[in-house]
């Protein structure tokens, strides 16, 4: 949770504690794009249920990174 809050600040909210000791939280930003780029870096380490928009994003970053790094040339 830590790790949220240096990067997102003030934007980043516990919502709720859960009993497996995650934390739900809520993030805001300008874009859902921007918040995609700034959790993508964090890969399974943290998971996004919503908005679809960030998650599809996040989608589209894994795909882009898939294709860039599964190439043999």
């Amino acid at each position: 949770m830590s790790y949220l809050r240096s990067q997102f600040g003030r934007h980043c909210e516990v919502l709720e504690q859960l009993p497996d000791g995650r934390s739900r939280v809520g993030i805001a930003a300008p874009t859902s794009t921007m918040i995609a780029r700034q959790l993508a870096g964090w890969g399974a380490f943290d998971e996004v249920l919503s908005p679809p928009t960030v998650r599809e994003e996040l989608a589209s970053i894994a795909a882009q990174l898939a294709d860039l790094y599964s190439s043999t040339s």
